[in-house]
């Protein structure tokens, strides 16, 4: 798994922070975006291995972001984890029905994120 490059686009900072630390802890390469719209930015220069999503953000929310993810072939087989305080059962059936390979609700358990997020790779 090392060496493999993860997006972080959530904008809380405290959540930013501790999810990077726990990737980079795992080895993974870590870079991050505080909104959808820089997020979508980030992914289309960098090609990363896999994002790591969060659906309530200013500007683009998560939700747009996928979709724009999921209808470009430059970027729709990047596999996306998301990472919500949404607690509704369907969402989490609306995000994989959108495309996304994974889902961890808020608070998530450390080895939960990190055991989704290889399980995706």
């Amino acid at each position: 798994m090392a060496n493999k490059r993860i997006l972080i686009v959530e904008d809380d900072f405290d959540n930013t922070t501790l999810v990077r630390l726990l990737l980079e802890r795992e080895g993974f390469d870590v870079f991050t975006a505080d909104n959808g719209e820089k997020g979508l930015a980030v992914t289309k220069s960098e090609q990363p291995d896999l994002i790591v999503l969060d659906l309530d953000m200013p500007v683009m929310d998560g939700w747009r972001m996928i979709e724009e993810i999921k209808d470009d072939k430059g970027t729709r087989d990047i596999p996306i984890v998301v990472v919500t305080a949404h607690l509704l059962h369907d969402e989490r059936f609306k995000a994989f029905d959108a495309g996304c390979e994974g889902y961890v609700s808020k608070p998530f358990q450390v080895r939960e994120l990190v055991a989704e997020v290889k399980r995706c790779l």
